[in-house]
């Protein structure tokens, strides 16, 4: 059996992806940010933005795992805001009213840096908006 080898995850392909984007999208350096390590290659971390608080990260990076994507994972944004009272956070692409887009940010592949720096592009968009400042007050 071949023995499967993970990288730490400030060298992963996921981390890479995410640390350009926000660079070329908030300007912020994920490096400055502390984040949180899973199993594989997997993190998350909190992002701060005009007073809203949203969590990030990279799940599923299990290689040769069932139910798991592999190298770069899942790149996930959620909100840890009970919007509809159902769970104690909501998914970015809830809160996207365009289906189109919505349905693009829904499965992110980390490994993809220009679909990460697109989520990214929307989520800011998003929060720009007065939209977000609806939904989103108060919480």
């Amino acid at each position: 059996m071949r023995e499967t080898h993970y990288l730490p995850i400030r060298e992963s392909l996921g981390y890479r992806n995410i640390r350009e984007a926000l660079m070329a999208i908030f300007f912020k350096n994920l490096d400055d940010i502390l984040i949180r390590e899973g199993e594989y290659e997997n993190f998350a971390f909190d992002f701060f933005y005009k007073g809203y608080e949203v969590n990030m990260g990279i799940a599923a990076t299990g290689k040769n795992i069932q139910f798991e994507v592999g190298e770069g994972g899942l790149f996930d944004i959620l909100f840890p805001y009970d919007i509809d009272k159902e769970s104690d956070f909501v998914f970015l692409h809830e809160v996207i009213k365009d289906e189109v887009i919505s349905n693009s940010v829904r499965r992110v592949f980390g490994k993809n840096e220009k679909d990460v720096e697109y989520a990214l592009l929307i989520l800011k968009d998003f929060l720009d908006s007065d939209e977000a400042k609806v939904l989103l007050k108060n919480k």
